[in-house]
């Protein structure tokens, strides 16, 4: 199944498809790194294949995230999964950065929660996180304070048991496309308000 594109975006794909193409080639009469330009290169023709076509794939449409090494990958799941985190709280404040946000440890607070939203990619999802490390983003959350960690790796029982160490309002989701947002918006909710009550 696939999304149409409407004749104004499909004209901005092809347009920068071209251009991405363009640069690629420049690149690489210019000497720039081979990986470079041949990125550019092919980003180029699948967004004019894209364009040509006029429809959008499924995994595109639903936001799914392709795992690379590549921060531009982790900073599409930050991304996706904000947007899904504010999807199942429709209803409150959005979420906002925590003190400690960083780009690749990303944390976010839902203040009507009491929520601390923990975030940690994997480039590759069969990858074990470090459990540890883990533990220690957690540990420092106050007793009042539920948590939640989203991850997109495979194995998330080690990273539950963490998570449970930290207190009674604590789980671990496996997030990777919009698909995940019911069990996301399930788990937040069965956190529930400071209170014991849900929201």
């Amino acid at each position: 199944m696939a999304t149409d594109l409407r004749p104004g975006i499909r004209a901005g794909l092809g347009l920068g498809g071209l251009a991405l193409v363009v640069v690629g080639v420049l690149l690489a009469f210019r000497g720039a790194s081979d990986l470079t330009a041949l990125g550019s290169l092919l980003v180029g023709a699948v967004v004019a294949v894209t364009a040509a076509s006029g429809r959008l794939p499924q995994e595109v449409g639903l936001q799914r995230v392709t795992f690379g090494a590549e921060d531009r990958s982790a900073q599409a799941y930050r991304e996706a999964l904000y947007d899904a985190v504010r999807q199942a709280l429709p209803e409150i404040d959005p979420p906002s950065r925590d003190k400690d946000w960083h780009p690749r440890r990303p944390t976010y607070w839902v203040d009507e929660l009491q929520l601390r939203v923990v975030i940690r990619w994997a480039p590759d999802r069969s990858v074990h996180l470090d459990v540890s490390t883990v533990e220690s983003d957690l540990s420092g959350t106050r007793a009042a304070v539920a948590v939640l960690l989203i991850t997109n790796v495979d194995e998330i029982d080690d990273l539950k048991a963490a998570a449970r160490s930290t207190g009674e309002r604590a789980a671990v989701v496996r997030w990777r496309s919009t698909e995940d947002n019911t069990t996301l918006r399930r788990t937040v909710r069965g956190l529930g308000a400071p209170d014991g009550q849900s929201s």
